[in-house]
């Protein structure tokens, strides 16, 4: 789910065999469906907006190898179709909008990343030539102001795993300032100077590596334990939400300091798989259950869940050979 302010935003839901993308004006009181017509989605959707452009790709499945890739303004009322060089990366953030067009995280060579140019697909640099010999596999990508852009993947403890580059991708360096012992990064989240960027430890915990300069530089704050389920957080500005483990389960935490400090709220939802906050406390969430997906509303910074209902539709229209709204 990406919001772009408290009220509008889209999502990657599942549906049936397939996925949905979803858009919203209000709140997630009522839903358009933005899918892109035609495109197999039943292995998923990798999602990349501005504020004026939306770019998914479907990722690989079945005998899909090939990633399709469309583009639309916000609204997603019309698509323009496209055809990535390979198939993307299993990720979320496998798709960026960068300075120069669209780039990708392909999964062949453990991550090779492409970017769009005026004769075709050219790659920008891959998992083997970022860690020669290595075991470095790459699974995001984001871009900030200017040339600057992060890279981040998972790999044994004692090699990088996120790499950035201030010259629009041309060369890249290993982020410095984490700990020896990472196996893993997730995507950076934020905008102008402020970025975070979840740290996953070879002994179990979790942290935030934040800057303050626009990603030169970064330090990591207090760790939690993992959770039991798999990494859920999500950021605004300095405000961080993290699910933890705890001796009673996971929990949802909050930080207003960008990881430094955690304060500990309620117990997660079963399968929780995305925490939004939207600013003043309030956001939203997704979890996976045995019974089908849940959308919710956050408040209190995680502490009070309300589900959020969507329409009948959602839940069956993958299932159909024509999206409809």
């Amino acid at each position: 789910m990406v919001m772009r302010d408290g009220s509008s935003g889209e999502a990657v839901w599942p549906s049936g065999a397939a996925f949905l993308l979803l858009h919203t004006v209000d709140s997630w009181q009522h839903v358009s469906n933005i899918t892109p017509i035609a495109v197999p989605t039943g292995g998923g959707l990798a999602m990349a907006t501005t504020s004026r452009e939306l770019v998914v790709g479907a990722l690989p499945f079945d005998q899909l190898v090939v990633s399709p890739l469309l583009r639309s303004s916000t609204s997603g009322t019309s698509w323009s179709p496209d055809q990535l060089p390979g198939g993307l990366a299993p990720g979320r953030h496998s798709v960026a909008l960068g300075p120069h067009g669209v780039t990708s995280v392909l999964r062949a060579g453990g991550g090779t990343v492409v970017a769009e140019g005026q004769r075709g697909w050219s790659v920008l640099t891959s998992a083997s030539r970022l860690v020669p010999g290595g075991h470095l596999h790459l699974d995001g990508l984001v871009w900030g102001a200017g040339g600057r852009g992060w890279l981040t993947g998972h790999g044994p403890a004692g090699s990088p795993v996120a790499f950035t580059t201030d010259d629009f991708g041309r060369t890249w360096a290993a982020v410095g300032g984490l700990a020896p012992d990472t196996v893993a990064t997730l995507t950076p989240c934020g905008d102008a100077q402020q970025w975070t960027m979840p740290v996953v430890s070879a002994h179990g915990t979790m942290s935030v590596a934040a800057s303050a300069d626009g990603g030169a530089t970064w330090a990591t704050g207090a760790a939690l334990t993992m959770p039991l389920g798999p990494p859920a957080w999500g950021c605004h500005g300095q405000e961080v939400w993290m699910v933890g483990g705890a001796t009673d389960g996971d929990r949802v935490f909050s930080s207003l300091n960008a990881g430094v400090s955690w304060t500990q709220h309620g117990i997660a939802r079963a399968g929780l798989s995305d925490l939004v906050p939207t600013g003043g406390h309030e956001g939203f969430a997704t979890s996976t259950t045995t019974a089908g997906p849940v959308l919710w509303g956050v408040h209190g910074d995680g502490a009070v869940f309300s589900r959020l209902a969507l329409p009948g539709w959602v839940a069956v229209l993958g299932n159909q050979t024509t999206p409809q709204s």
